[in-house]
C-alpha cells in the first residue's frame, strides 16, 4: 500500500492531485487544514493498494450492485471530506447539541456562514421540497416494522378517502400476528369498508383483479422481518408495478434506526414516508433525518389515535412545526460581573 499526503489551497485542488497521482482507486485516510508559511492549506492523506484486482463476478446484476455501492461510498467520503474542511460556527455546534444529525446540518451550506437567519430560510425551502402533494396511486402498500402504526395508517387513510366520496377497499396480508385480524376487522366494520385477507401470495393478483373497480385499494402488510421481507414485497409489486409503497416510520425513531431501515429498501422505489406518533415528539432535532436526499417525500402525518381526525396531509407548516419543536435557535450567552 502506498500512502501520500497532498496539499493545495482548496479541497477541490487537493482531491484533483490525489486522483491524478494515485488514480480512481485512492482511499482518503484523513483530512485537515495546515499552516504553511502565511497560508492555510488543505491536506489530504490518501492511499492506494497495488494488489492485483479481483476477477469480476460473472453475473451482471452483482457487478452493477457492487458498482452502486462503491459510488455511494465515494459520495459519502466526499461529503464527509467537504464538511470536515469547512470551519464551523458556534451556531453549528449549538444545533448539533440538540440532536440534529450532522449529515442533515451539512445540507444548510457552508458551516462558516451558518446563522439562525439563513438556517431558517434554507429550512423552509427544504421542508417545502419534502412535502408530497402528488395524486395518490390506486393501489397503496403500507410497510414498516412492528408496532409503528401501519394498520391504523391504512384505516385512517381509507376513512379519509371514504369521506371524500371515493370507493375504497382494504386487502390485508397480515394473517399471522396475534390480534391483527380482529383489529382491522373491527375498523373495517365500523367504517363499512370492504376487507379481505390474503393468506397466500399466489392469490394476491387475483384479489387485485376482483377489486380493480375501486378507486383506491389499500394493502396492509405484516411487520418487516423474516416472514415479510423486502424481497417478498418486491415479488408482490411485480404483479402490480403501478402500486405505491408508503414506508410507515414513527416520528420518534432515532435517525440511525430510520436510515438503517431505508437502507433495506435500496433498489426498491418508495412512494412516500408516513410519520406516526408525532404527538410524542419532544424535540424536533432528531427528525431532521427526513430532509436527507435519500429519504422519500413525506405524505401524511399521524397526530394521535382518533380515526380519521388524527391523520393529516403533510404540509410545509406541519412538518416545519415538528422539526422546530422545542428547538432553541438562540445560543445561551454567558455574562460575568
Amino acid at each position: 500500500m502506498k500512502v501520500q499526503r497532498f496539499r493545495a489551497q482548496s479541497s477541490v485542488e487537493a482531491l484533483a492531485k490525489v486522483k491524478e497521482t494515485l488514480g480512481e482507486e485512492a482511499v482518503i485516510l484523513s483530512t485537515r487544514r495546515v499552516k504553511e508559511g502565511n497560508k492555510w492549506l488543505y491536506e489530504i492523506t490518501a492511499a492506494v493498494d497495488f494488489d492485483p484486482p479481483v476477477e469480476p463476478r460473472p453475473r451482471e446484476i452483482e457487478n452493477f450492485s457492487t458498482l452502486l455501492k462503491e459510488l455511494e461510498t465515494i459520495k459519502a467520503l466526499l461529503e464527509r471530506l467537504s464538511g470536515s474542511l469547512k470551519p464551523k460556527t458556534s451556531f453549528f455546534y449549538h444545533l448539533l447539541s440538540q440532536e440534529i444529525p450532522q449529515a442533515a446540518l451539512l445540507l444548510f451550506g457552508s458551516n462558516g456562514d451558518l446563522t439562525p437567519e439563513n438556517f431558517l430560510k434554507t429550512l423552509s425551502k427544504k421542508v417545502a421540497q419534502k412535502v408530497r402533494f402528488v395524486e395518490l396511486p390506486q393501489i397503496q402498500f403500507f410497510v414498516g416494522q412492528g408496532g409503528v402504526g401501519k394498520t391504523s395508517s391504512a384505516v385512517k387513510l381509507a376513512a379519509r378517502l371514504l369521506y371524500q366520496g371515493y370507493r375504497v377497499a382494504i386487502l390485508s396480508l397480515d394473517t399471522v400476528r396475534v390480534g391483527a385480524r380482529e383489529q382491522i376487522d373491527r375498523f373495517a366494520a365500523l367504517l363499512e369498508i370492504p376487507l379481505q385477507f390474503v393468506r397466500h401470495d399466489q392469490d394476491f393478483a387475483q384479489k387485485i383483479k376482483e377489486w380493480s373497480d375501486y378507486d383506491y385499494l389499500l394493502v396492509d402488510t405484516p411487520a418487516l422481518g423474516a416472514f415479510f421481507s423486502v424481497s417478498r414485497l418486491g415479488r408482490l409489486l411485480q404483479e402490480v408495478p403501478e402500486a405505491g409503497v408508503h414506508l410507515v416510520v414513527p416520528a420518534t425513531e432515532a435517525p440511525s434506526g430510520a436510515l438503517a431501515l431505508l437502507e433495506k429498501f435500496r433498489g426498491q422505489e418508495l412512494f412516500s414516508i408516513i410519520l406516526t406518533h408525532s404527538e410524542s415528539v419532544a424535540l424536533g432535532g432528531p427528525l431532521f433525518w427526513t430532509l436527507l436526499p435519500q429519504v422519500p417525500p413525506i405524505s401524511f402525518i399521524s397526530t394521535g389515535e382518533r380515526v380519521p381526525e388524527d391523520f393529516e396531509r403533510a404540509t410545509s407548516r406541519r412538518l416545519l412545526g415538528l422539526l422546530l419543536r422545542n428547538l432553541e435557535l438562540e445560543e445561551a450567552s454567558c455574562t460575568s460581573n
